[in-house]
């Protein structure tokens, strides 16, 4: 600390503050003190200041006068209001000259004088960790420097023999005008904020008190949202370099939209299957259509709130947006109540989210097959078959289409899911399509299956074609895939793939199928075009080599044809043309498409299998067990196998029970 009181003693000497003033134009005083804080290199505490002229805001930029403010460095104010202070500043400027420990460790005992209108306060706190105590010698050359002649010093001495950190009175405030501190109040244009600007007092001037400072505010026409606790902490600390935020006025708050809160599951992109004892996926309770009863409500609307106005720290109000409100959308088959908050089921059926509209479809009930006594059943809604739909009748629905008997060679088209309790036997002639759903079945054979989404059969998928948007999964305790093409844009997981009697299976994943379709379309289109161009050329040859050799001249008939075979040649050449760019384009797309897809067995891959992953063919030649086949780099990896996310939590409860 000796080292300190020798720097003080030399900056006093040196009279740093010589007096020097500037003359500043701004559109604040605390504006006019931080330009001329960096004119005369002080803290903005050490400053004196007088307003020559008393700048006005005007109306909307008219009439507008920045305040005339003659600023100058203050000959008496103590620049260090204690020694903590010095030594960390005298620490930046000079870092060789003084030895601080790491504050991080320890700190020195502190202290502080307050003069208040009650009482000059001496708040002592102990030093930590070893570092050195405050001095009654250092303390009394802060009294002496700030001219306090009437301190206790055995109330004094007594604090700082036993520090407390609390606030001592050692003496009785003597008013001096002269040496007080003052504030200045300024309110932001928008009037959502109160700056208070202090100037700090001199010797054994008194400080501002909380209550003097509100009152300030007040006279200031701020009476909203003072912040009295951040007042009292801003005071205690005695640091007045910036200026203290006393209040902030309270913004709007906009009210929130109205909104539909539906008491129906409307997302169906979700599935929850059911796995027993015996490892089956449950069929029987898939729970994927959504059927309601009469009177059932559908969807209640949470209405719009009203805004809550704001008011700025001189009381104006500030206007709030309330929010917009929303009407329930709903079709047929359901009522909305008389004041439109309740959205009900007027018949029996199952809802259907269309286009933003909550509706209830209808459901069609076959009771027994779809035969002859029925015919073909092309429905709006969604079909309910109680038994099966025998060979070459056509079931088309609007929504689901759920069979709980089986499929022959038939053809079923729903743009919803499509539920098969027994299964398919297609003798290769059956198609099931999903425009817009998934596909469910106990078994899959000799079958063509198409799915915007996922298809799912519990036993097995046998000598079919199936292509699904997203996954094709068989996790049965039979469940193989064996012969055929499967294509799936994402995933192919079963248990078993191929068989040990090596028979041909095409496993294909990481392109949609619907884009594979299209590029062989393209490519048999390419070849159609290719033939028929070719052909038309040879007759075209044979007739411009005959029109030659005969002087240019052929029979009318000749020449009509040869002039036709032009237009159909320049017609195929353009349409080739076209089909070969869109081709390259539809090949550049999917060699842009990243690296995903993958093909998964968790009993074994036989020989005979054969798997591409994008544009990457991998041969089986010899048998893998539990192994997953994925895209790295370009090259085919394998790597351990990894279960289908929806069968996660079922393979958890199955290992549980085999535990017990």
């Amino acid at each position: 600390m000796g080292t300190l009181k020798e720097l003080l003693r030399g900056i006093e000497d040196e009279d740093e503050f010589s007096g020097e003033e500037v003359e500043v134009l701004a559109d604040s005083v605390r504006q006019a003190l931080e330009i001329a804080s960096g004119a005369l290199k002080l803290d903005v505490s050490a400053l004196d200041y007088d307003i020559l002229q008393k700048g006005t805001r005007g109306f909307m930029g008219m009439g507008r006068h920045p305040y005339r403010v003659l600023v100058r460095a203050s000959k008496t104010h103590d620049a260090y209001s204690d020694v903590d202070e010095i030594e960390r500043k005298l620490s930046k400027a000079s870092p060789s000259d003084l030895s601080i420990r790491d504050v991080v460790k320890f700190a020195d005992g502190s202290y502080k004088v307050r003069v208040t209108r009650s009482g000059i306060y001496l708040i002592v706190n102990p030093p930590s960790g070893g570092g050195q105590p405050a001095s009654l010698s250092d303390v009394s050359n802060r009294l002496f420097a700030m001219r306090i002649s009437n301190a206790d010093m055995k109330k004094v001495e007594k604090e700082i023999g036993k520090p407390s950190g609390k606030r001592v009175k050692v003496g009785e405030w003597m008013p001096n005008a002269e040496f007080d501190g003052s504030i200045s109040v300024e309110i932001t244009e928008d009037e959502m904020k109160a700056f208070v600007h202090f100037v700090p007092p001199r010797f054994f001037g008194r400080h501002m008190e909380s209550e003097e400072v509100i009152d300030s505010l007040k006279r200031a026409g701020v009476v909203v949202g003072i912040n009295e606790e951040r007042i009292g902490q801003y005071l205690d600390k005695m640091e007045y370099a910036h200026p203290l935020l006393a209040a902030e006025g309270q913004s709007p708050r906009h009210g929130k939209d109205a909104s539909v809160d539906y008491k129906v599951k409307i997302d169906k992109t979700s599935i929850n299957l059911a796995e027993d004892e015996r490892g089956q996926v449950d069929f029987k309770n898939l729970d994927i259509l959504e059927n309601v009863v009469v009177g059932q409500v559908l969807a209640v609307k949470i209405p719009a709130q009203d805004g809550i106005p704001g008011r700025t720290v001189t009381n104006r109000v500030l206007p709030a947006r309330s929010g917009k409100d929303l009407p329930v959308r709903y079709g047929k088959g359901t009522i909305l109540s008389e004041d439109g908050m309740e959205l009900t089921a007027e018949i029996n059926g199952q809802v259907v989210f269309q286009a933003g509209k909550i509706m209830v479809e209808p459901v069609f009930f076959v009771k027994g097959d779809v035969s002859f006594e029925t015919g073909n059943i092309v429905f709006l809604g969604s079909v309910v078959v109680g038994g099966s739909v025998q060979d070459n009748f056509v079931v088309k629905a609007a929504g689901n289409i759920e069979v709980k008997g089986s499929v022959q060679k038939a053809f079923l088209e729903a743009e919803g899911d499509i539920i098969i309790r027994q299964g398919i036997m297609g003798r290769e002639e059956a198609k099931i399509e999903s425009t817009g759903g998934s596909i469910f079945a106990n078994f899959v054979q000799s079958a063509n299956c198409y799915a915007e989404k996922d298809i799912i059969v519990s036993e097995g998928i046998l000598h079919s074609k199936a292509d699904a948007g997203n996954r094709i999964l068989c996790h049965g305790r039979r469940a193989r895939i064996v012969g055929g093409v499967i294509r799936a844009g994402e995933e192919v997981n079963a248990r078993i793939i191929g068989s040990d009697s090596f028979t041909r299976t095409e496993v294909r994943v990481g392109i949609n199928p619907k884009v594979l379709q299209q590029v062989s379309d393209l490519e048999a289109l390419k070849q159609q075009g290719g033939d028929d161009l070719e052909k038309i050329r040879k007759d075209f040859t044979t007739l411009t080599v005959l029109k030659n050799n005969s002087g240019g001249r052929l029979p009318q008939e000749k020449e009509d044809l040869l002039q036709k075979l032009i237009q159909q040649k320049q017609k195929l050449e353009t349409r080739h043309a076209e089909v070969n760019l869109e081709l390259e384009e539809l090949k550049a797309y999917l060699g842009m498409l990243e690296q995903k897809g993958k093909v998964c067995a968790e009993q074994t891959v036989f020989p005979g299998v054969e798997i591409y992953i994008k544009d990457r063919r991998y041969p089986v030649k010899d048998p893998y067990n539990y192994i997953k086949f994925t895209m790295e780099g370009g090259e085919i990896r394998l790597s351990e196998y990894e279960k289908p996310e929806m069968a996660e939590s079922i393979g958890k409860m199955t290992m549980l029970r085999r535990r017990r």
